[in-house]
């Protein structure tokens, strides 16, 4: 029942604890420093009252030794004879409200008037005193009989303690305010520190809050000093220029996708409501295989959209585990090409397997991506190469034509998506700009690389996949 009732209560804590860091950096901060100045400061306490009655006690036992010698001179056991109340000791000078001689009766019925009763009496009285640490509560004084009892009477030293116990509360106080003071000295330096520690991250805070889909060429303030705060906003307008760009990408791949898919729509529809205004005069056979071809180009466009969203969804962090033999997937796609008439494919593959790690079909497409750029664009002859390279563990594919080749500004810009060049790639042509932008992308997902090699003339793509030990 007990758990029970603390788990019913978490919710309750968590409420009342405190919620911003910088509270509870200071309210640590203030126990961490207490426990130990608090223990401290008790045992300071302590060894000083220990000192300051035994201060006291010494002082009362001189005076003790100055009645003892007053009580045989005056000899103030008798009954008869009155007790001095105050009384001054030359050789200890004490205020006169400090120390008091007293006569008391003392009742020895109950015991028998001899040695035993007198110790018992002397037990009874011997009280040391007390002082004590609360500054608000008085002290014992302390009680000595100072003289033995003659008949029933007898005269006790009463030592008062007032004096010890203002200086002791005045030390306790100074001890209290002192400990009080340190502690409220570190929580508000903790205090301080912590704001001026976390001033940066609530800028980044309230900068990053500001942020939206639209705004993304906002940055959060970077601080000038070299810490962890400064390597986070580093790293957060780091990630925020992926982000743009890739935002940026997207939208200008929508925007691509969009108009790549709006005209062969746009086409299909036309040829289609040109044939119905007038069917009797339409050629129904060449209506049909306009349309049909493009809605294969509709379909490949889609598949190859389909494609790069699988594949950016999967950010290259699935493992391929399937060995493939990449002898078997060159020979298979080079072998079913149907170049067109003067082009001739001129294939040379290493004599024995070349094994890597990755998925067939994928693996298929980046050659079969390859060989289709280099069919449209080549002159006459078209060499691939696949050779494995020993020292850096790769497997390499060359694909190699006799086109016009691709200017060296635009080694890079080719790989991106729906980029077809002026002088090389027109609309015409058939290709919708995503077909190099795939095999780059399915290279990278197998841990590789596909690069253009510079070449005087025609264009040299090179592919490099990590190879699998035998």
């Amino acid at each position: 029942m007990k758990w029970i009732r603390l788990i019913r209560l978490m919710p309750l804590l968590r409420r009342l604890s405190p919620a911003t860091i910088r509270l509870r950096l200071t309210l640590l901060a203030a126990v961490i420093a207490a426990v130990p100045l608090a223990a401290a400061a008790t045992g300071t306490a302590l060894a000083v009252r220990a000192s300051i009655l035994q201060d006291g006690q010494r002082r009362s036992a001189e005076t003790q030794h100055w009645l003892r010698v007053e009580v045989k001179r005056d000899q103030v056991t008798d009954k008869h004879k009155p007790v001095p109340r105050c009384h001054s000791n030359p050789h200890t000078p004490q205020a006169p409200q400090r120390v008091s001689f007293c006569r008391k009766p003392y009742d020895f019925s109950s015991g028998k008037p001899g040695p035993s009763g007198r110790e018992a009496m002397y037990d009874a009285l011997n009280n040391q005193g007390a002082l004590s640490l609360a500054p608000w509560t008085s002290s014992t004084p302390i009680q000595r009989p100072g003289a033995y009892p003659q008949f029933s009477d007898y005269v006790v030293l009463i030592y008062s303690l007032r004096a010890e116990q203002a200086r002791l509360n005045t030390f306790v106080w100074s001890l209290a305010g002192g400990t009080l003071g340190l502690v409220a000295l570190i929580a508000g330096s903790t205090w301080f520190a912590a704001g001026r520690v976390l001033r940066p991250v609530e800028a980044i805070r309230a900068e990053f809050a500001e942020l939206s889909a639209r705004h993304l060429d906002r940055r959060v303030p970077v601080p000038r000093a070299g810490n962890e705060i400064a390597r986070l906003a580093t790293t957060m307008n780091t990630t925020l220029n992926r982000l743009q760009t890739a935002v940026d990408r997207q939208r200008q791949f929508t925007a691509d996708a969009s108009h790549e898919l709006r005209t062969p729509l746009a086409c299909l529809r036309t040829e289609l409501e040109l044939a119905l205004n007038r069917p009797d005069a339409a050629d129904w056979p060449q209506v049909v295989r306009a349309a049909h071809e493009d809605t294969i180009r509709v379909q490949e466009l889609t598949e190859d959209l389909l494609l790069l969203a699988r594949l950016d969804a999967e950010h290259g962090d699935r493992q391929p585990r399937r060995t493939v033999d990449l002898t078997d997937v060159v020979r298979e796609e080079t072998v079913r090409r149907r170049p067109p008439h003067g082009i001739e494919i001129d294939l040379r593959t290493e004599p024995g397997p070349v094994a890597v790690t990755g998925h067939p079909a994928l693996l298929a497409r980046v050659i079969g991506n390859l060989l289709d750029n280099a069919e449209r664009y080549a002159t006459s002859a078209i060499a691939v190469r696949l050779t494995h390279d020993t020292d850096h563990g790769t497997a390499v594919v060359d694909v190699v034509d006799d086109g016009p080749g691709i200017p060296p500004e635009d080694h890079e810009r080719i790989f991106e998506r729906f980029t077809r060049l002026d002088d090389a790639r027109a609309q015409d042509t058939g290709g919708a700009g995503l077909g190099l932008a795939i095999a780059q992308r399915i290279a990278t997902a197998h841990h590789g690389t596909l690069e253009i090699t510079p070449r005087t003339r025609g264009a040299h793509f090179t592919l490099r996949l990590p190879a699998r030990l035998p």
